[in-house]
């Protein structure tokens, strides 16, 4: 594919807009210049591991297979809309345990989470939340104030 080849990769690289697809390219017309695999990470500053998977894909499928493939996996279990109300939900209150936030969700959504999975969604709305701290009990009221005074 030398010669005439590289003329329509460099076409191709001209109109392709995914700056992702357009490196996978330039990896591709490296190798069919005669770079070799490790050559080309190097200069590409990536893996061998990803510059042979690229090549194998295009191998496999043309320039298809460079194509960002859609995403698979579970889907998500609040929608952006619902994941927007409860923002707006715990916005309205300065304090909330995960388990009250668990529970706000089971009862709006109908959605179950770990606690563990609350605490990431907190965070990722931009909330703080602690672990509660355990009062002693023995401990005088004015504990502070009464080591200020040492």
């Amino acid at each position: 594919m030398k010669g005439d080849g590289i003329d329509l990769f460099d076409e191709r690289l001209k109109r392709e807009k995914d700056p992702k697809v357009r490196d996978r390219l330039r990896m591709i017309i490296l190798l069919e210049e005669g770079y070799k695999q490790r050559e080309v990470a190097k200069i590409m500053r990536t893996t061998e591991r990803t510059v042979y998977t690229w090549k194998k894909r295009y191998e496999r499928e043309g320039f298809k297979g460079l194509k960002t493939r859609k995403k698979t996996g579970r889907k998500r279990r609040l929608s952006d809309d619902e994941f927007e109300d409860l923002k707006r939900r715990l916005k309205q209150r300065d304090y909330w345990t995960t388990r009250e936030v668990r529970n706000l969700i089971k009862d709006v959504f109908d959605v179950e989470f770990t606690l563990r999975h609350v605490s990431r969604i907190l965070r990722k709305i931009g909330m703080n939340y602690q672990k509660p701290y355990v009062n002693d009990l023995k401990r005088p009221r004015d504990a502070e104030n009464i080591l200020k005074k040492d």
